[in-house]
């Protein structure tokens, strides 16, 4: 298969190596900055705005663009994006990517740069997407408006910050953090379960009777966490009780209205559903944090948001990329070993990760529980990520419908 024979197959393979390469780095820091296993070189920009940028603005955008500028014309029956916008797009995305890691050598000039030219990458390919949603019928663009705006807020977080990045900004990287993950993350990856996780059950379980969908979740659902990123942005922990706590219900509302017993029969199905389910709790997370602050206990720090980004979202990427690669490279619609133990890690770095920011839990610990989240996700990773870069770059088993 060759690299822009479809959108999904440069994106994915791009994410699949970011991921890694992102990891590593992050768990090297780790081990130099709290386990003083040795002394860390100086980078010009801060190692934790760096970790943020890398993972939400790094890794994620490959695997959601590849994956919606493949199954966004299908969803509308439209024509496909064009192979060059897709390709030109990728290629700004990866030489600016290149740069932010260069710029860690030459300086922050280079890593804002880099990340421009990230921006301009993946502008250029929602301009596409939108260009195909217009040119669509007005009938088959139900329900899939929320996605032209959840990717043109990725747009935005990351020219945002490419500005954070320049020396002396005013602008804090708290911003564009929130930007990315509850402007485009978050609603973009709960869009596309709220339309695919009751779709592929219902391909997979005989008598599953698919729940009628309504374009307005997605929209209400992209409307709270937006409103979740600016209560947190005026500080206003007090409603934010109560939103984040309806969020999470909201979450876990729709999957029991999904489950069944059966899907536990079906390991690809199983991986989405696990991915899912930490929607509610990074939420519930936030919820509780919030009423630590109010009544001005320790709060739980970054858990929430990495039960989200990592439990949530990097286990639903897992699970996603999974399927379309396989079906796409004419593969069994079925997980494997290597998918499993992908998940598995994921859930144990994400709880370590989650408890190195529960006050009790860290005093009990004799080394910091963060330190080992990375290294876990490394390992778990690593075989899964070889295996479907093969997949993405040999051949189709059988031709292509």
């Amino acid at each position: 298969m060759r690299l822009f024979d479809a959108p999904h197959t440069a994106y994915f393979l791009g994410g699949l190596v970011q991921v890694l390469f992102a990891l590593i780095l992050w768990a090297l820091w780790l081990m130099g900055a709290f386990a003083g296993a040795y002394s860390l070189p100086a980078i010009p920009v801060s190692p934790l705005a760096l970790h943020g940028f890398l993972m939400l603005y790094g890794v994620f955008p490959f695997f959601v663009f590849g994956f919606l500028a493949t199954t966004f014309p299908r969803w509308m029956q439209a024509t496909p994006v064009a192979r060059r916008a897709y390709r030109d797009a990728f290629a700004l995305r990866a030489a600016g990517l290149v740069l932010v890691y260069a710029g860690l050598l030459v300086g922050d000039r280079t890593i804002v740069v880099g990340a421009v030219l990230m921006a301009l990458g993946d502008a250029h390919l929602v301009a596409a997407l939108i260009g195909v949603y217009r040119r669509a019928r007005k009938p088959a663009r139900r329900g899939v408006m929320v996605f032209t705006v959840t990717l043109t807020m990725e747009v935005v977080g990351l020219a945002l910050y490419a500005a954070a990045f320049w020396r002396g900004s005013p602008i804090p990287f708290a911003i564009p953090i929130r930007v990315g993950l509850f402007g485009f993350l978050l609603p973009t990856l709960f869009g596309v379960s709220y339309r695919m996780i009751p779709f592929f059950t219902a391909s997979v379980l005989a008598h599953y009777q698919r729940p009628p969908a309504d374009p307005r979740v997605p929209l209400g659902f992209l409307a709270a966490t937006g409103t979740h990123a600016l209560l947190a942005s005026l500080d206003w922990r007090a409603p934010l009780i109560f939103l984040d706590a309806a969020i999470a219900a909201v979450a876990w509302y729709f999957l029991a209205l999904w489950f069944q017993r059966d899907v536990a029969r079906h390991g690809l199905l199983l991986l989405l559903y696990v991915g899912y389910a930490w929607l509610g709790a990074g939420f519930v997370l936030y919820a509780l944090g919030d009423v630590g602050l109010v009544a001005g206990h320790p709060h739980l720090g970054r858990g929430p948001l990495h039960a989200l980004g990592i439990g949530f979202a990097l286990s639903l990427i897992v699970a996603m990329a999974t399927r379309v690669t396989r079906g796409h490279s004419g593969r069994a619609l079925a997980s494997d070993a290597w998918s499993w133990v992908a998940l598995l890690g994921i859930e144990i770095a994400a709880t370590l990760r989650v408890a190195s920011d529960v006050p009790t839990l860290a005093r009990l610990a004799p080394y910091d529980l963060s330190v080992f989240a990375a290294p876990i996700a490394i390992l778990a990773l690593l075989p899964w990520a070889a295996r479907y870069a093969l997949m993405l770059t040999i051949p189709r088993r059988e031709p292509a419908p």
